[in-house]
């Protein structure tokens, strides 16, 4: 009896909904892991921007609010399609070695690729991708100048003090899961 009064209200539910009809998007569609990154990614439209610039605004909000996860500490993948041209792009903004590191490096004694030296110790630091595609993206696909684009993540960075909370914990997790990094 549980199993039908529940049925019966999903689908009154279901119902209510199903009377309002969705709104179209508009022009714009923005999602992200966040709504002040999506909101950034607005913002910078309604000042003119285009998507492109919109992109950069987004990722650089994330950064702010959801430095765990995203930031210009690392990198990431641009998709992109100009409408005018039908340009499509892939933008490949991955963390890279540092130049001096020599790929011999990251072998073992034999000879063969030894994992751990890549994600372990010194030779694991990469140098962060995505502040050089944030860069060429504004520069050969944007409309805005780079720090208009950035201005919103600038604000929300100084309004929230940055404190990467979330990294704080995420970086104490790893120490108690490694001991051995704390010698």
């Amino acid at each position: 009896m549980k199993f039908l009064r529940c049925a019966a209200l999903v689908l009154a539910a279901g119902c209510t909904f199903a009377a309002e009809a969705p709104k179209p998007p508009g022009k714009a569609a923005i999602a992200s892991a966040h709504h002040l990154a999506t909101d950034a990614g607005f913002e910078v439209l309604a000042q003119g921007g285009n998507a492109f610039d919109a992109a950069i605004a987004v990722t650089a909000a994330l950064a702010v609010v959801e430095s765990s996860s995203s930031g210009i500490g690392g990198g990431g993948f641009w998709l992109l399609h100009r409408a005018g041209d039908g340009k499509q792009v892939m933008i490949d903004g991955r963390e890279v070695a540092p130049a001096a590191v020599d790929a011999k490096a990251y072998l073992d004694a034999g000879g063969k690729l030894d994992r751990d030296k890549s994600v372990n110790g010194a030779l694991a630091g990469g140098i962060p991708g995505e502040p050089a595609a944030l860069v060429h993206l504004a520069k050969h696909y944007g409309r805005l100048p780079l720090k208009q684009s950035l201005a919103l993540a600038i604000r929300l960075a100084q309004r929230t003090g940055l404190t990467l909370v979330g990294f704080a914990r995420e970086s104490q997790q790893v120490v108690y899961t490694h001991p051995e990094r704390l010698a």
